[in-house]
């Protein structure tokens, strides 16, 4: 007969609350996107003021705890007769005016305005103007003639009219499918007898990109020497023909951290300037307690003053946790701020865990989408982790100062006789340091280095090649 045993069990289990939640958030968030999150929150939060919107436009709670609940804006209420004759339409500052000045002509519009001194006719002149427009920031076209005539509802020879147009408008080879094929269509422009330069781009480019210029000999039949002066040739021309005109936004970043070394001290900065001042408007909470309040509008405005005194607490707990971390990071990393990039020490999650008693998950999330301010710049924090390298001399080397020193060696190797990774590796092993050639390989690529044989081939056509390609432009 089988018995039935009952027995209590205790355990702990993590519970996330969405106040925890909502601290662990915004830990990781960059900057940018906390400001965004802060004036959302000013919005939707009633209770929830900073220090420009004190006394302003105070309401009753009865009338902003009604129109929430019935999902009334304030905002909404606002109409046309509100506005006087005075109130300008826009409002210009001089930023918003030099951006509108000083903004550069793009490639569609370079193009445009050659197309329109065209002589076509108005069904040619509207399509070519629909291609023009089509054109990616490089200048290519990339979908097919089938495509474009069921798109433009041309036939396939008027589209190819046009296109060969725009192969030939300032700068030559836009309208390309491909790069390939705008080398080709600029070379039958400026060379347009060289038949060997034209059939090198054809067949050959990627042999040529990879300076292999013996295998694409033997195969034409002819000499290194006239291979290597078509590659010459070719540099006169432009890969990307779009690319002068593309101007990228650049990534903004706003520094969360300024680092100073004063005295051989650390010293942190936390730059919340632009943070207003959070707090929790007090006549809100003097109306609570009067009892003329219903109990649905009590129960809205409760919720909004612990979801306003949670954010607020939730802010000042990320900014302390940034701050310890930070100033873990750079005392350990002192070297760096004293001489620059090339002298961080080994740093990972785990070396931190002792100094500041945080979990290495806390950690990640602190330094995640943060930046530092230093006197050498302005660095992601995750710049200052590298990892240990093994060396019997220094127990402090890392991958930072290996890529430092690869670099010395470079920039002093023979030029005529560059050194190969196996070389770079044999110096470092002679220094002491353990490391595989494999990985020489991936420090070199992260430091935009070529191979020692394309560095070479690169030297020589640097020295022997530009006085012959810059006749070349000069002619052309």
């Amino acid at each position: 007969m089988a018995f039935l045993k009952l027995d209590v069990v205790q355990t702990q289990r993590l519970r996330l609350t969405q106040s925890l939640r909502q601290s662990l958030d915004l830990l990781q968030i960059p900057t940018l996107e906390l400001e965004e999150i802060l004036l959302q929150e000013l919005e939707e939060n009633p209770v929830l003021e900073c220090d420009d919107t004190l006394d302003e436009g105070f309401e009753s709670l009865d009338t902003v705890a009604k129109k929430e609940i019935e999902g009334i804006s304030p905002k909404e209420e606002y109409t046309a007769e509100y506005e006087s004759e005075d109130t300008p339409a826009f409002d210009y500052d001089k930023k918003n005016v030099m951006e509108i000045v000083s903004q550069a002509e793009t490639l569609q519009e370079h193009l445009l305005s050659q197309a329109r001194m065209l002589q076509l006719a108005p069904d040619e002149m509207t399509m070519l103007e629909e291609l023009i427009t089509s054109l990616d920031d490089n200048g290519f076209l990339p979908a097919s003639i089938e495509d474009l005539q069921k798109e433009l509802g041309g036939d396939s020879s008027k589209i190819e009219k046009l296109l060969s147009i725009i192969h030939t408008l300032d700068p030559v080879g836009c309208g390309a499918p491909t790069v390939t094929d705008s080398l080709r269509i600029q070379a039958q422009y400026f060379y347009p007898d060289d038949v060997l330069l034209q059939q090198i781009i054809k067949d050959y480019l990627p042999h040529i990109q990879r300076y292999e210029y013996d295998k694409v000999a033997k195969q034409l039949n002819i000499s290194s020497d006239v291979v290597k002066e078509k590659a010459i040739l070719l540099t006169s021309l432009t890969p990307y023909p779009g690319a002068h005109f593309f101007t990228r936004k650049p990534l903004y970043v706003r520094p969360d951290i300024e680092v100073q070394l004063i005295d051989d001290e650390v010293v942190i900065n936390l730059l919340d300037d632009w943070m207003p001042k959070l707090y929790i408007n007090a006549r809100y909470i003097e109306m609570l307690k009067q009892k003329k309040v219903d109990e649905k509008t009590r129960e809205f405005i409760h919720d909004k003053v612990n979801a306003a005194r949670n954010l607020i607490n939730n802010i000042s707990r990320r900014n302390e946790t940034l701050l310890l971390v930070a100033y873990a990071i750079m005392n350990r990393q002192k070297e760096f701020l004293q001489k620059g990039p090339g002298y961080l020490k080994p740093l990972i999650y785990a070396d931190l865990e002792s100094d500041l008693g945080f979990h290495e998950s806390t950690i990640a999330r602190a330094v995640a989408n943060k930046y530092a301010q230093t006197r050498w710049g302005v660095f992601e924090f995750k710049y200052f982790f590298v990892k240990k390298i093994q060396s019997i001399h220094n127990e402090d080397t890392s991958s930072d100062t290996i890529m430092k020193r690869m670099k010395e060696l470079i920039n002093n190797e023979s030029k005529q006789n560059p050194l190969s990774d196996e070389e770079i590796l044999d110096i470092l092993k002679a220094e002491g340091i353990r490391i595989a050639r494999r990985t020489i390989a991936k420090y070199r690529d992260m430091l935009s280095i070529p191979a020692s044989h394309i560095r070479k081939k690169l030297y020589l056509m640097k020295h022997e090649g530009n006085h012959e390609s810059n006749n070349y432009r000069q002619k052309f």
